[in-house]
């Protein structure tokens, strides 16, 4: 798992509540990131899913290296 510098810094000021459900999304994404939305049907690598009631979590899948990396953090609340 890694989090682009951009969804990092989306981190700062989220609240308790969003950032307890990210950590959860994210915990669960990890033994099962195809079971998210794809966001260019000519590259399933890049998903996006909800994480919470009011988040969304962008990311791309690195098959062969093992890795997601998250680089849009979204929290409208």
């Amino acid at each position: 798992m890694e989090f682009h510098a951009a969804a990092l810094a989306q981190l700062q000021g989220l609240p308790p509540q969003a950032f307890d459900a990210l950590v959860e999304r994210v915990t669960k994404l990890v033994g099962t990131p195809w079971e998210a939305h794809i966001l260019d049907p000519h590259d399933p690598h890049f998903r996006q899913c909800i994480f919470g009631s009011l988040g969304l979590l962008s990311f791309h899948v690195d098959e062969q290296g093992e890795l997601i990396r998250i680089f849009d953090v979204t929290w409208v609340g």
